[in-house]
């Protein structure tokens, strides 16, 4: 299972990527890979790893305050990222492991961390610069091991083009050059596994976490605008903001204000829209602020000092309503367990951690929001 952070489930029709092109020939493409909210990266691949939304494995952002450990996560943070206090629910790795079939994960969110006192078989530790073809030699070095000591799940990861699309945007010469270099690295990657004996067995899955879409300095919100925030903790910025700190009795005061300015919507926690499955969690904070699509929330910690140009939004991001198409990511697969040349709706990524399970004869953990009849007709059974 490859992922490409950031590819957006359309660059596959806005941009040449001949190499994708001729797998999808031989397998499925979803029109997108619905993500979990808030679509951001640490929720999402743990999302695909566990078979959970963000409010039931606990990773709701990838940086986040947790007023039960009285402790912060942060993706930065080499100890907090290696806590496993910080991850609920059983990641794939873990499943299989318990079964006793080894895996390996080359960067996966969660497989640095000792969760339920398990690591894959096999894992590295995160380097943001280490080369993608070395990563693509790693993997291939395990698949190319004996059977008794060969990984039968193997998780590779790229942070691309996501920070591409963050720099220039979805549509920018520069996003379309980096998904014309993927494409290419991708089609290096299948080239080589062709001449692994057990490339015949192979169920190559290659996915994303997210999409894109793009922001501007034009369209920005201020919250201080609407509301007194001086009093008020605000967790994040961009697509979304968690606020906490208030008065109890103040909350529906400032959903209210807050559902006065243009271009946002608030919630109290217990009136998140259920759709979101994003407010049984305490970790999910007291009012949920969501921009619409481009419009950017600014933080008051970081707003006091923008106005001397320390941040102005440009180029793209993600984190917004997982339901708009912006935010759909990819999904392709090939494989002896997957129906040839065939193109489905989207789903949700919720669905691969019990399509994984079924491809490796594994029980899955019962406590799961993924159901593999959602995708079964993907499945050749």
């Amino acid at each position: 299972m490859i992922s490409f952070d950031g590819f957006r489930s359309d660059y596959l029709d806005w941009y040449s990527t001949p190499n994708m092109d001729e797998f999808i020939k031989q397998g499925v493409r979803a029109e997108g890979l619905i993500p979990v909210f808030v679509s951001k990266t640490f929720p999402n691949h743990y999302s695909i790893a566990t078979g959970l939304y963000a409010e039931n494995h606990g990773l709701i952002g990838n940086s986040f305050y947790d007023p039960i450990l009285n402790d912060e996560y942060s993706l930065h943070d080499r100890s907090k990222v290696e806590d496993p206090r910080f991850y609920e629910g059983e990641p794939i790795w873990v499943t299989a492991e318990k079964q006793g079939v080894q895996t390996a994960s080359y960067f996966w969110v969660g497989s640095e961390a000792p969760i339920n006192n398990t690591y894959p078989t096999r894992w590295k530790r995160y380097e943001h610069d280490f080369p993608f073809v070395s990563r693509i030699d790693s993997v291939l070095s395990w698949l190319s091991m004996p059977k008794k000591t060969r990984p039968r799940l193997c998780l590779l990861y790229f942070h691309e083009p996501d920070q591409t699309g963050h720099k220039t945007g979805p549509r920018s010469n520069e996003t379309r050059i980096m998904v014309n270099r993927l494409d290419s690295l991708f089609g290096t990657l299948i080239k080589k596994l062709e001449r692994l004996p057990v490339y015949n067995k192979l169920n190559i899955l290659v996915l994303s976490d997210h999409g894109m879409t793009e922001i501007t300095s034009e369209r920005t919100v201020d919250l201080s605008d609407y509301i007194d925030i001086s009093t008020i903790k605000q967790e994040g910025s961009g697509p979304y903001s968690l606020l906490y700190g208030m008065e109890n009795d103040n909350i529906e005061n400032i959903v209210n204000q807050l559902n006065k300015a243009p271009n946002i919507n608030a919630y109290a926690k217990m009136d998140i829209p259920d759709r979101f499955h994003f407010k049984h969690h305490s970790r999910i904070k007291d009012i949920l602020v969501i921009a619409d699509e481009g419009w950017y929330i600014t933080n008051q910690a970081i707003s006091s000092v923008s106005k001397v140009g320390s941040y102005i939004p440009q180029g793209g991001t993600h984190g917004y309503d997982n339901q708009l198409k912006s935010m759909h990511a990819l999904f392709i697969a090939k494989g002896k367990s997957f129906k040839k040349n065939i193109l489905v709706p989207p789903f949700e990524n919720v669905n691969i951690y019990p399509l994984i399970c079924h491809i490796l004869d594994i029980k899955p953990n019962k406590n799961i929001d993924g159901n593999l009849k959602n995708i079964i007709h993907i499945l050749d059974i």
